[in-house]
Formats: C-alpha cells, structure tokens, sequence
C-alpha cells in the first residue's frame, strides 16, 4: 500500500473501515517503513541480462488534485537470457496531455 501525505492516524481509520483492522498507528509506520526499504532494495538492484524485452502501456483514470485525469501506466517486462523466465524491469506513470 502506498499513501502519500496521509497521517498514520487516516491510515489506521481507513483500513478498520475497509478491511476490518484493527491496528495502531506506529504498526502503520513501521510497516510503511519496511516497505520504503523494499522498494529501495528494488530500486538499487542490478538488472538482469534480457534476451527480449517488452514495452506496454495502458491508461488508468486517477484522481490528483480533486480532478479525475487519464494517465500512462508504463511498464518494461525483461525474459531472462540465463532461464527464460519473465522479469519486472521498471514502471513509470504518466499523466496524458
């Protein structure tokens, strides 16, 4: 879960009334703290070699600034030279002009 500029407090309201959770407010901040530590470790790791690579895209309404606006999920799949398997090599979002 990913909350931007929301106090721990909001956190904690909003996920007894959707999920019927019952937890405190530094549960909330440690968990958002482990979190930033995963997608830092994300962020840093050193990229596979890629035999191919995928580019997609897709478009999603989402709300910034009270207005519902369309924007660009982009997202860059890797297959694997050394198994063949599928990887998550980035992701961007952008809102469309």
């Amino acid at each position: 879960m990913f909350v931007q500029g929301v106090s721990t407090r909001k956190v904690t309201k909003i996920l007894e009334e959707l999920c019927g959770l019952e937890i405190t407010s530094t549960q909330v901040s440690r968990a958002a703290a482990d979190l930033d530590t995963m997608l830092k470790a994300r962020r840093d790791r050193t990229i596979p070699p890629v035999a191919h690579l995928i580019l997609d895209a897709r478009y999603e309404k989402v709300r910034t600034a009270g207005l519902v606006r369309s924007c660009a999920v982009f997202i860059a799949i890797g297959i694997r030279k050394d198994d063949g398997k599928r990887t998550i090599l980035g992701t961007s979002v952008s809102p469309s002009r």
